[in-house]
């Protein structure tokens, strides 16, 4: 059976209400034959020895085409068909009594609409959440909506898998892009439609569109700073403290004036404000001995190995950053990540900025590869707008720098991602 995560991609939770007449085991083959990754088996109406019945009909199915199989609220139900996993909300049984009924290799999902319940979910032993209702629907016509904003939250709140459920539909899927979902839940926008295989197929198609799939390119241009090291809190005041290590006082905007530039042009910047008369190259080394105290100590942002290791399988990974080589490499030996590389890029070394896209796609022409097998990977704001320039797809990376500037994310990003949840 494929992951979980990759389970949620495309989660059919069922609904009688449509079959007139046909059986239900039918309508959820042909949804699976057009692309749904996962089954909900949900029954409000029937008495308790019909949805066992029923129940086992769809296991088969299921079973038939290695989908999960998972039943909504009934422990009695999930019990007696020995199914893969069970979805409760917020009003039935508490999670962490759930999990110690069914056994902790079986699957456990749980509703939440806030980002407090969905850690507690978490803590309790979710393996994923439902997240909703985010659109209005005709299947619960009392539920609040969730706002986007709120299930972006949840997303960056909790390490499990996320699944957004309610009223979504072919046509308003590209509005939960940059939420870091791991999938979409749907019912009438399957099982009410005429040619439930057809309507399966767009369904997937869309949801192709805004979650990542790495086996989709052969090329990642990948930044350092902040996308992979937790180093984003150093460079927001090492100028100004390289400065009082002088015994010169920093004027308040220095960190700011010099955050766009090179390490090269920084020297040369502070050259003609504080040091008139001295090689660029002396402030240049005394800059970077200062910044390599601190930067070879910074550890990289969790799930970095295990996201390298992933894209290293899908093909080449090279580096492009405006921090110095010197600084890349010990900090890259350090961090034991130096082979995951084939190639690495710096703004001074190349001659090339972030800021215009022409250096994303300098990279990708001078190895050979097209716009379309090339996936850029940043974090910084005006990096994430640069890499939008270039025609390039880009996978934005979630820091603290862009989650402040929810705005930006949206613009510019392809996909958005935070890492701990790789």
């Amino acid at each position: 059976m494929k992951s979980l995560k990759s389970s949620l991609k495309l989660y059919a939770v069922t609904d009688r209400y449509w079959l007139e007449g046909r059986k239900l085991k039918d309508d959820v083959e042909k949804a699976i034959l057009g692309g749904a990754t996962m089954i909900q088996l949900r029954e409000k109406e029937l008495d308790t020895e019909s949805f066992i019945k029923e129940a086992f009909e769809i296991k088969e199915v299921c079973k038939k085409y290695d989908v999960p199989f998972i039943i909504n609220d009934s422990l009695e139900v999930f019990l007696a068909v020995d199914a893969d996993g069970i979805h409760v909300g917020q009003s039935d049984m508490r999670a962490d009594l759930v999990r110690e009924k069914i056994g902790k290799n079986k699957i456990l999902g749980v509703s939440a609409e806030t980002v407090e319940e969905a850690i507690l979910a978490e803590k309790m032993g979710a393996d994923y959440l439902g997240v909703g209702t985010i659109f209005q629907t005709s299947t619960k016509l009392d539920a609040k909506a969730v706002e986007i904003k709120i299930l972006t939250e949840i997303c960056d709140s909790v390490k499990i898998p996320v699944c957004a459920i309610g009223g979504i539909t072919k046509d308003n899927i590209i509005d939960l892009k940059d939420t870091m979902i791991d999938g979409i839940s749907v019912v009438s926008a399957i099982f009410k439609e005429k040619d439930i295989v057809s309507a399966t197929k767009e369904l997937a198609k869309r949801v192709d569109e805004i979650l990542l799939n790495t086996n989709d390119y052969k090329l990642f241009i990948v930044d350092y700073d902040g996308t992979l090291l937790e180093s984003m809190g150093m460079w927001s005041d090492i100028t100004s403290r390289y400065l009082v290590s002088k015994g010169i006082v920093p004027p308040k905007t220095i960190d700011y004036d010099v955050r766009l530039q090179t390490n090269d042009e920084t020297a040369e910047y502070l050259r003609d404000l504080f040091f008139p008369g001295v090689d660029a190259s002396i402030i240049m080394d005394e800059l970077n001995t200062f910044i390599m105290a601190e930067y070879v100590k910074i550890n990289l942002n969790e799930g970095v190995k295990d996201f390298l290791d992933d894209i290293n399988k899908k093909g080449m990974v090279v580096l492009y950053t405006a921090t110095s080589e010197p600084l890349i490499l010990a900090s890259l030996e350090k961090n034991g990540i130096k082979d995951c590389f084939k190639r690495l890029y710096t703004s001074t070394n190349y001659n090339i900025t972030k800021v215009d896209g022409n250096g994303y796609l300098g990279i990708a022409n001078m190895l050979g590869f097209s716009r379309e097998e090339t996936l850029i990977v940043e974090d910084a704001p005006h990096a994430l707008e640069g890499a939008a320039l270039s025609g390039i797809k880009v996978l934005g990376i979630k820091g603290k720098s862009n989650f402040k500037h929810y705005d930006i994310v949206r613009k510019t990003c392809n996909y958005y991602l935070n890492l701990r949840r790789y």
